[in-house]
């Protein structure tokens, strides 16, 4: 009976293994893609990353990237003509980034979410990023000094901003879905623009880049479509609300001079009060970065001072974001809604088709900030008032 088992087992590993597997030199291996629209047609750009090349690669022994690109009605249609330009079948398990343009955005993101959906072979943590004046195809060509492969260029981008910069935040495929479904909520994305004159390989060889890529402000979405963008304070606030904040900075006037302060581990609480009120709690740490004025730190009086006024410039910031987008946009990127929808959800069931138009614009929202100031940096004092002593 025991040989038996052991000869089945041996027959099971034999005859199983991968249904799917392909060798790497028959797949082309897809990293970034970009979408674009052009009348009724989408113009799909991909970067493939293993693609066979004659020019000098990057690195002695690796293949340079290259992008390939098809049109048609929709994103299939379009990605078959791309394989028929490649000897390789397209492989999106490795997809780093997509980028939509603004007319594909305007047009509603929903039309192109179900390729990407449906895809087995995608992970749905890529990130998602708005190509702002400029083609989706363009920013995936750009190459950089410091990272020569586009879309990790990107991605790079988007994870070190995301951590050191308050006025982007990164954004995965599953996570905007899930906004944009979401009762009472709807989604931003990060925007990207290209700076320069013109696309230009030689920027790995060039000490200034003729044309590099640059993360801007934050695009605003109502109902699955691209509404406008925010300015980078406003991107700010919203990242604060939305808990996406790694470190911030804020500038505040003191005695006659503009004081930098660094926030970190900034955090914000939104309480419901009743369908149409809401109070707002922010705390966190912050530490002075810059002064130059001649100002005692070691006077807790005065510590307490510039903390009150980064309080109030938190709470004014926040406070000038919502109002701005409930009368601009109408769209409660904030989850006010979807607050309501949790706590009332028959109310809510009643008000849904016209929260974002009618009620939201109407809510009352108080905002409360209290972070606290614990460090001045290395040096106790400021330079002036230690010349000064």
């Amino acid at each position: 009976m025991k040989v038996k088992i052991i000869l089945l087992l041996f027959i099971c590993l034999i005859i199983t293994g991968c249904g799917n597997y392909r060798e790497l030199n028959q797949i082309a291996i897809i990293t970034g893609i970009g979408i674009d629209k052009n009348k009724d047609n989408y113009e799909v750009s991909v970067l493939i990353a293993n693609a066979d090349k004659n020019e000098t690669s990057p690195k002695e022994g690796q293949s340079e990237p290259t992008v390939y690109f098809g049109t048609g009605n929709s994103l299939t249609k379009a990605l078959k003509v791309i394989e028929r330009k490649t000897p390789k079948q397209l492989y999106f398990g490795h997809i780093n980034v997509v980028l939509i343009s603004e007319d594909v955005a305007k047009d509603g993101f929903l039309k192109v979410a179900d390729f990407l959906l449906r895809n087995p072979e995608s992970r749905k943590k890529f990130y998602l990023i708005l190509a702002r004046d400029s083609k989706a195809k363009d920013a995936l060509e750009i190459v950089s000094p410091l990272d020569a492969f586009p879309s990790q260029n990107i991605a790079s981008l988007m994870g070190t901003n995301s951590q050191t910069q308050s006025i982007t935040n990164s954004v995965t495929y599953s996570d905007f879905i899930k906004a944009i479904l979401t009762p009472g909520k709807e989604g931003v994305l990060p925007s990207i623009k290209v700076k320069g004159k013109e696309k230009n390989k030689d920027n790995l060889n060039e000490i200034s880049p003729n044309t590099y890529l640059e993360l801007t402000s934050l695009a605003i979405f109502k109902d699955d479509k691209l509404a406008g963008f925010t300015t980078n304070n406003e991107s700010a606030a919203i990242n604060i609300l939305k808990n996406t904040v790694k470190q911030s900075i804020f500038e505040v006037n003191y005695n006659n001079d503009i004081v930098s302060i660094t926030t970190k581990n900034v955090s914000s609480k939104i309480k419901i009060k009743s369908p149409n009120k809401f109070d707002i709690k922010v705390t966190g740490e912050a530490r002075i970065a810059e002064i130059n004025s001649n100002t005692n730190l070691n006077n807790k009086k005065v510590i307490k001072k510039i903390e009150n006024k980064l309080n109030k410039k938190i709470e004014n910031q926040i406070t000038k974001v919502i109002k701005n987008i409930q009368q601009k946009y109408q769209s409660d990127i904030f989850g006010f809604g979807n607050l309501v929808y949790q706590n009332y959800p028959k109310n809510f069931k009643k008000i849904e088709n016209k929260w974002n138009d009618v009620y939201f614009p109407k809510i009352e929202v108080k905002v409360k900030a209290n972070t606290e100031l614990i460090s001045t940096g290395s040096i106790e004092n400021t330079i002036r008032k230690e010349k000064a002593k």
